[in-house]
């Protein structure tokens, strides 16, 4: 097969068998120590003195040893307590080993990669990969790769000539940035609908802002100021009922990993859009479009470039014949190496519920809003108050805490050791947002609320 040519998941599967590469191996993995075996040497650490004593004392914190083992894929989080809800994530041990063996590919074969070595494999991996994630399939719907989200966003948008787009303003700088980019390039109208003061966007005051001559409906999976998590299958039903031509463009990048999303059942009017980042620990230009295959030939963006014809190793001079799958939407020569880095972590991941990245998804949400009912639980006993009064079936993988002085106490939590982020509302007050993760704890949750209750009283402890 040549590097011009498409792969089918039949034809992927057997090449995989044929010539397996360590990271196709690392995908098949089923539990931690079946990934480690297929990770480097050089990649791989000896185990850390909190992991030696969370082994010690696993009974009493009440750890089971699939919960010691999946966490040991990750050494970077015993380097203090990750709490973070931004852009980063810390990496297990499979990322930087699969940029590592696709590295090495590129020094060993050069422009040969692409015959030789598996970076073809690669992106059809990561299409497969990315559709699981997000309750797809390649069948209905097709992946595309960005850079990040915001050119994912900007290129769906491109390909919507006008009409009326409803969004939420909780939505990301991002979701404001380009929605009004598009009004701007197209003349189609904006309808920003309002959050409550809590933060919380009901439901029915989006429906109710779903009229015939909506043409597009961009959501925040979860709003990143307060984490409330909006209910996507209702939005979708009422916009196939209201406006059935109408697209519901997702931005998952808040939940993508910890929230569990069905895009086969949500329809083919749902499009998703999200990056290998905070949860997916894969912040290194990963971005992602999922989108039903209805919509491939109806939205045509308007940038192009030599990657989105429909055979580009042809070289072919003129006008572009745009590829008829996902690549449509791309321009340039592909992010091989970021696509290795998650595809790297999505294998960690998916140790942790058998090898299914839909399981570790569905684990995932299981494990932090437990995580999220532990800090809640924690700052109503310290006295510190918390945006939003909702349970935690609302919320995403965070808390926001309400501070007076975000930036010194994010500063002195980070002397400390412990990373969580700020997110101002006015000068120096607003919320210190602390998120839990797939592979934390509960009692590392404990002690961020006892460091900010500390700290904030000025009496560190």
């Amino acid at each position: 097969m040549t590097r011009g040519e498409r792969v089918t998941q039949a034809q992927l599967a057997e090449r995989a068998q044929s010539r397996p590469s360590r990271l196709a191996a690392m995908l098949g993995a089923r539990t931690p120590a079946e990934l480690a075996a297929h990770v480097a040497e050089s990649s791989t650490q000896a185990p850390t003195e909190p992991a030696r004593l969370r082994r010690l004392y696993a009974g009493e914190l009440g750890l089971t040893a699939a919960d010691l083992d999946y966490r040991e894929l990750y050494p970077g989080l015993d380097r203090g307590i990750y709490a973070c809800s931004h852009s980063m994530g810390v990496p297990s041990v499979a990322g930087p080993a699969a940029v590592e063996e696709h590295l090495a590919q590129l020094s060993r074969h050069g422009i040969g990669v692409w015959d030789e070595g598996a970076w073809v494999e690669l992106m059809d991996l990561y299409r497969a990969a990315v559709a699981e994630l997000v309750g797809g399939d390649l069948v209905h719907g097709d992946v595309t790769w960005f850079p990040n989200a915001s050119e994912a966003l900007c290129a769906v948008l491109e390909g919507v000539p006008g009409g009326t787009l409803v969004y939420g303003a909780g939505h990301f700088t991002t979701g404001h940035y380009v929605h009004h980019q598009w009004a701007q390039n197209t003349g189609g109208k904006l309808v920003q609908v309002p959050l409550n003061a809590d933060g919380s966007l009901p439901t029915e005051r989006m429906i109710e802002a779903l009229t015939p001559d909506v043409t597009v409906l961009s959501i925040s999976h979860a709003l990143f100021e307060s984490g409330w998590v909006q209910d996507l299958p209702a939005l979708a039903a009422a916009l196939r009922e209201r406006c059935p031509d109408a697209l519901l463009l997702l931005d998952a990048y808040q939940t993508c990993g910890t929230v569990p999303i069905d895009a086969a059942a949500l329809g083919d009017n749902v499009a998703v859009v999200a990056a290998g980042h905070k949860q997916l620990r894969s912040g290194t230009g990963a971005g992602f479009l999922y989108l039903p295959r209805r919509w491939l030939s109806q939205l045509t963006p308007k940038r192009t470039g030599w990657w989105n014809h429909r055979a580009p190793f042809n070289f072919e001079k003129g006008p572009v014949v745009r590829a008829e799958d996902g690549t449509r939407f791309r321009s340039g020569t592909p992010t091989v190496l970021a696509q290795a880095m998650l595809l790297g972590e999505l294998a960690s991941f998916a140790t942790s519920a058998g090898g299914s990245i839909a399981g570790a998804v569905v684990r995932a949400r299981r494990v932090t809003s437990g995580l999220v009912g532990t800090l809640m639980d924690a700052c109503a006993r310290e006295g510190l108050g918390i945006r939003g009064d909702w349970p935690v079936e609302r919320r995403g993988a965070f808390v926001c805490i309400a501070v007076n002085d975000g930036p010194r106490l994010n500063e002195a939590l980070a002397h400390r050791g412990i990373r969580v982020d700020f997110r101002p509302a006015d000068g120096d007050c607003g919320w210190l947002r602390v998120s839990g993760n797939a592979a934390a704890f509960a009692y590392e949750m404990e002690a961020v609320v006892t460091a900010i209750a500390g700290e904030r009283g000025g009496h560190p402890r």
